[in-house]
């Protein structure tokens, strides 16, 4: 009890440090040049507004109703089998997969933090999960990266590609390496399956029981779910726009070219990987600024980190792991990027293309907002993402069904 008091006690302290080092750094940044504060915050809140508000909000909503629906209750036992065989975590993975590699960050924290004030995995699943289901949104890289920072679409669902690649390789490495746990869903799955009772209606009462223990009405439903998320959002623009301001003054006193662009990777990811797609005037091959994008999205920032920070640690749910995952990850993009792109070329003809040229914009403009979709074309990829978070979650399922047939021969 004591060095659980301590853990609990440190981490308290390291909270507080780092949110007091923040506020510092916020106010002398605000008072150091008021004028390009404002400014660097009104970008990072229309880089919020545009990118990550559309892209975040109904999946965020969805996954709550889903979750108090018995949905992902009733697909986890379906899939327990198939995810602890293969990566050592509970079934309900295989939902929040599928919402972290279509949603994006912290989309998925959020609903393993939901999954576990209900008692359905426990508190080390939960961080696993989490890191092991964090991808940074499809339309951040298809859309803004590809399309709009390098005005090659196809470019971004490469990138896209190997973004989810490289995650997979990381949640699998960490579960050779990070001991797993029985849940009390694996348990239930031992006790209910039988001769007399099929997977599939036991997932059906698994559903109903966790409806009727929700027991919540559809309206009073969605609107804590639609609550829910926007307190997620609000927390996520906070972030950004403390990180935007904090980024555009601190780079105003450092020298070169190189060091802006690494410091801004390691704080924010898009800003980060808007300057690194400015960088054609330094001369770096093709496929080492592809891969450092590939890496940069794997790491996804510290801004990332803290927003998934700040939706584990009220429930209590560590996040150490989720460090070395993203670690792992941003490795595992830069080598999968670097290997696969000499045959990728010719599929992909003319490498990256010299995306500097006519944009007229300097390495630390910090302008990459004119290269944001509008409401259109994000309500057009909303539509994409939907599509892509059903056939996601169906793929697992049909691999997941596939693998029971052929291990029961």
């Amino acid at each position: 009890m004591n060095r659980i008091n301590l853990a609990a006690e440190n981490k308290s302290r390291f909270s507080t440090a780092v949110t007091g080092l923040l506020a510092v750094l916020l106010v002398i940044c605000v008072v150091y040049d008021p004028s390009e504060a404002f400014k660097a915050s009104g970008q990072g809140l229309t880089i919020w507004w545009r990118v990550v508000f559309p892209a975040l909000l109904p999946f965020v909503v969805l996954s709550q109703m889903l979750i108090a629906g018995g949905f992902a209750h009733g697909l986890g036992f379906l899939l327990e089998p198939f995810t602890r065989r293969l990566l050592g975590l509970p079934g309900t993975f295989g939902w929040l997969l599928p919402l972290g590699m279509t949603a994006g960050f912290p989309a998925a924290a959020e609903a393993a933090a939901t999954l576990y004030k209900q008692g359905r995995i426990s508190a080390h699943e939960a961080e696993r999960i989490t890191g092991a289901s964090h991808y940074c949104s499809p339309m951040l890289i298809v859309v803004v990266i590809g399309a709009g920072f390098l005005g090659r679409p196809e470019l971004g669902l490469l990138l896209l590609g190997i973004h989810w690649a490289a995650g997979i390789a990381a949640g699998f490495t960490m579960h050779v390496f990070t001991p797993s746990h029985a849940t009390k869903e694996q348990a239930d799955a031992v006790v209910l399956t039988g001769p007399n009772h099929s997977r599939l209606r036991v997932a059906i009462r698994h559903m109903e029981r966790a409806r009727q223990e929700d027991g919540r009405s559809f309206g009073k439903l969605l609107g804590d779910s639609v609550t829910t998320g926007v307190q997620t959002l609000m927390i996520i623009g906070g972030y950004m726009l403390i990180f935007a301001v904090i980024i555009h003054v601190i780079l105003q006193a450092l020298p070169g070219q190189i060091i802006p662009v690494v410091v801004k990777n390691l704080l924010e990811v898009h800003l980060g990987t808007y300057a690194m797609s400015q960088t054609s005037s330094l001369a770096i091959p093709p496929v080492i600024l592809a891969a450092m994008l590939s890496a940069s999205l794997g790491w996804s920032g510290l801004c990332a980190y803290l927003q998934v920070r700040a939706v584990l640690g009220p429930a209590g749910i560590r996040e150490r792991s989720f460090l070395v995952n993203r670690l792992l990850h941003g490795a595992y993009a830069y080598i999968i990027t670097l290997l696969s792109w000499k045959p990728l070329s010719t599929w992909l003809p003319g490498s990256l293309p010299a995306y500097a040229e006519n944009k007229g914009y300097a390495l630390w403009s910090d302008t990459p907002t004119a290269w944001l979709p509008n409401w259109s074309l994000a309500i057009g990829v909303m539509e994409w993402q939907f599509w892509m978070l059903g056939l996601l979650t169906l793929g697992i399922l049909a691999i997941a069904y596939v693998w029971r047939r052929s291990s029961e021969h």
